[in-house]
């Protein structure tokens, strides 16, 4: 049994999704914590003395 034409395009589309979802799967930050950068230095310690 041969699916129709927009059966198979559907197909496709779903098929494909699926596919750049495996490889680009999104990950959950998030859960990581905060991101420190290196080399950062806080802002308490640059903190202007006169204000």
């Amino acid at each position: 049994m041969k699916p129709r034409k927009s059966t198979a395009i559907l197909m496709a589309a779903w098929l494909s999704t699926f596919v750049v979802y495996v490889f680009v799967k999104p990950t959950d930050k998030a859960a990581d914590g905060p991101t420190t950068f290196l080399n950062a230095v806080p802002t308490w310690v640059n903190s202007d003395p006169e204000r």
